[in-house]
């Protein structure tokens, strides 16, 4: 049985959105909602912007749920990989207490609530081929020994016996694009059963730039905004963002956008690789609302 995806082409109907794809069935009243999301490094504009994503907010609340904003400290060395600077970044992007509704907190890791709605700007990514539900959980939920983790290919780097770079969150061998999207994965896998099947996923076809938004800027967008889809399945999600952009006429005129994009990877192994964990499935359904 093919996984459900749903759609919406306006941007402004997040809130039905959320209803047609039963999303607040992960939500009990009292419990701790994270939204996990990427607040966009500075100089960035292709970022989910506040104003769009905030009915979530309110959609929480009305179910009792405790909603927070979340994203953990990113590896390399930028506006967001300490928890002031971090903090300091969401908030001049808009995500304030005031303007959303709900607070910031940057984590260490996993979020500590009782359910987590992924919260996506789907883009290219030079090492994934592309960043989705999937990756927004699996780095973006991830420590920074765990980021680094994830980017390091120690296993084959006859140094390893001695050398002490990891200990200071540093490496020299990054992992090959294969490496590094199972190894995403292998962490997504134990991000979601943590929640224990409390995770729901929405994703923005909006904006999308060749990169990540941890880029301090972005390409011009690679084709039209298309919309919002949701779904409880990330793999089933994923795929149908991917078809979406492959089969949208853009500025790259290719059938495989993010081959095209980047030649060397191989952007399946990470969809192929989380449906044979049982994180879901590569067969969907779409229903547009």
């Amino acid at each position: 049985m093919a996984a459900k995806v749903f759609f919406t082409k306006e941007l402004n109907n997040l809130a039905a959105l959320f209803d047609a794809a039963q999303t607040g069935k992960i939500i009990k009243a009292g419990e701790l909602v994270a939204l996990k999301i990427h607040f966009g490094e500075p100089g960035n504009q292709a970022y989910l912007k506040p104003d769009r994503v905030k009915p979530l907010v309110k959609k929480v609340k009305a179910l009792g749920g405790k909603p927070f904003w979340t994203d953990a400290n990113t590896l390399y060395h930028g506006k967001r990989s300490d928890t002031k600077t971090h903090l300091m970044t969401a908030h001049n992007h808009g995500y304030t207490l005031n303007r959303t509704g709900a607070e910031v907190v940057i984590s260490s890791g996993a979020p500590d609530a009782a359910a987590m709605l992924v919260i996506t700007h789907f883009k290219g990514h030079e090492l994934t081929g592309f960043g989705g539900a999937l990756k927004n959980v699996g780095m973006g939920c991830a420590s920074r020994a765990e980021k680094l983790e994830q980017h390091s290919d120690c296993d084959h780097c006859p140094a390893k016996p001695t050398c002490k770079k990891k200990e200071k969150l540093e490496a020299c061998w990054v992992g090959s694009s294969q490496v590094v999207q199972k190894n995403i994965i292998d962490h997504a896998v134990r991000v979601i059963r943590h929640f224990g099947g409390k995770t729901a996923f929405i994703s923005f076809i909006t904006d999308v730039s060749e990169n990540c938004d941890c880029y301090a800027f972005n390409s011009e967008p690679i084709v039209p905004d298309l919309g919002i889809l949701a779904s409880c399945d990330p793999i089933a999600l994923d795929q149908a963002c991917v078809d979406m952009v492959n089969n949208t006429a853009g500025r790259i005129k290719a059938t495989d956008k993010f081959k095209a994009l980047y030649p060397k990877v191989d952007w399946n192994i990470q969809l192929q690789y989380g449906a044979e964990l049982g994180l879901g499935q590569r067969k969907y359904e779409l229903s547009e609302i």
